[in-house]
């Protein structure tokens, strides 16, 4: 076999690899996506393990699928573990960007002062000013149990509806439970849960 043909061989043979993997791949993105809606997580934590997913998926993204699994499960042990090896792993800087500021909300969650403030300080260097007031307005009412946002959040709320009506009445009702009043706060979070249980419209 001259050169010629075996260059063509070995072309032909990558090509068909990577048609095969992307197929692989978005057969298997649909399957771990109706496994975690179906709250299937310890089949799609299984299925992230298995070596034909560990081939055509990189390992940032596995991780950060399992990322998902853990934080359906409860399981913040293991969550804390793969949130620790994705902030210390190379990555792009959209990867980046998008780890950080769902390790920063787990870790405000979990009154984790020490995690989410040294994400925060990385946020604050963003060219996003939108986004550093929003990560300084989270950390001050879930970590510092600020409550100083209550009367600009309640004057935006007539202008809302469904889950944007749903998460603002969330954060007053962890303002008002750090303010010390447990029955506005109750009275939020139903009206919270509600709300984001609504269809999207449209």
């Amino acid at each position: 076999m001259d050169l010629w043909t075996v260059g063509v061989t070995i072309l032909i043979a990558a090509t068909a690899f990577l048609v095969l993997t992307e197929v692989a791949k978005r057969l298997y993105v649909g399957q771990l996506s109706q496994l975690l809606e179906q709250g299937s997580v310890h089949e799609y934590l299984a299925t992230l393990d298995k070596p034909i997913v560990k081939l055509i998926f990189p390992l940032w993204n596995r991780l950060f699928m399992q990322f998902n699994g853990y934080l359906a499960l409860d399981d913040y042990t293991h969550a804390d573990r793969v949130a620790a090896r994705l902030l210390g792993m190379r990555q792009s800087a959209a990867q980046r960007r998008e780890i950080v500021g769902k390790a920063f909300n787990y870790y405000l969650e979990r009154g984790n002062a020490r995690g989410a403030e040294d994400l925060l300080h990385e946020i604050e260097g963003w060219d996003d000013a939108e986004a550093v007031e929003n990560a300084r307005m989270m950390f001050d009412i879930y970590i510092r149990h600020g409550w100083s946002y209550i009367d600009e959040m309640e004057a935006r709320l007539p202008g809302l509806s469904g889950v944007d009506r749903g998460l603002l009445e969330l954060l007053l009702a962890v303002q008002y439970e750090n303010k010390g009043d447990s029955a506005t706060s109750e009275r939020y979070l139903k009206s919270s849960g509600r709300h984001m249980a609504m269809p999207a419209k449209g």
